[in-house]
């Protein structure tokens, strides 16, 4: 007799199949990403099918299934691009060396290119939203999150180096988190004033931040 239980399914996939070989297939992919962007925008992740985007984007489903095993993956690719656009312009804050005693203004400067990037990406603000609909997206943000976290906290041990460096960790992920979520905010929270919200999130991390100034 066979024994009852849970129902085992299988995942669902969320990398693309192939990668491009010819500018055909490329562009072919920047249709179908271009394509969800828009119906993202227009109607949301929950209304986003790939039929939808194979309308848009004027495809067959065929040729969106060669490379997109469905909308999941469609969205993880957006969300990939869009997190490696805002984590360069981390990644270039944190080279760029901001001295300590102007932290504050730095973080500003961050937080408004942050946002400016994210609204110059066709559905930056969609897509965001979009890594938090489904458990199946958290992956791409968590990433995307724990890389800059790591970043931030090499560039506090170069000046900190005597604080434990899973200590700090533990510090840059829950800033980016915050800030993210204040980020977010913006996009959410129409009525809020954006600048004074940067400067709210820039006093915040930057208090917390200076912690590390402490004696250990």
């Amino acid at each position: 007799m066979r024994e009852s239980g849970p129902i085992k399914t299988s995942p669902i996939k969320t990398e693309r199949r192939i990668d491009p070989k010819q500018d055909r297939a490329a562009k072919t992919i920047d249709q179908v990403l271009a394509a969800a962007a828009d119906l993202l925008a227009a109607d949301g992740f929950e209304k986003l099918t790939t039929n939808g985007i194979c309308k848009r984007a004027g495809l067959t489903p065929p040729a969106l299934y060669r490379y997109f095993p469905n909308k999941y993956a469609v969205v993880k690719e957006l969300g990939e691009r869009l997190m490696a656009r805002q984590n360069q312009v981390i990644e270039n804050w944190v080279a760029a060396d901001v001295p300590f005693d102007q932290l504050e203004q730095g973080l500003v400067s961050l937080m408004v290119e942050t946002v400016a990037v994210t609204q110059d990406t066709p559905a930056g603000a969609y897509i965001m939203r979009s890594l938090h609909a489904s458990p199946v997206l958290a992956s791409v943000r968590l990433a995307s999150h724990r890389l800059v976290a790591q970043q931030l906290t090499d560039w506090a041990l170069i000046r900190f180096h005597d604080h434990d460096p899973k200590r700090v960790y533990q510090m840059m992920r829950t800033v980016i988190e915050v800030s993210y979520a204040g980020l977010e905010m913006m996009f959410d929270e129409p009525q809020c004033d954006p600048d004074q919200t940067i400067a709210d999130l820039a006093a915040m991390v930057g208090f917390t931040v200076r912690q590390l100034a402490e004696p250990v």
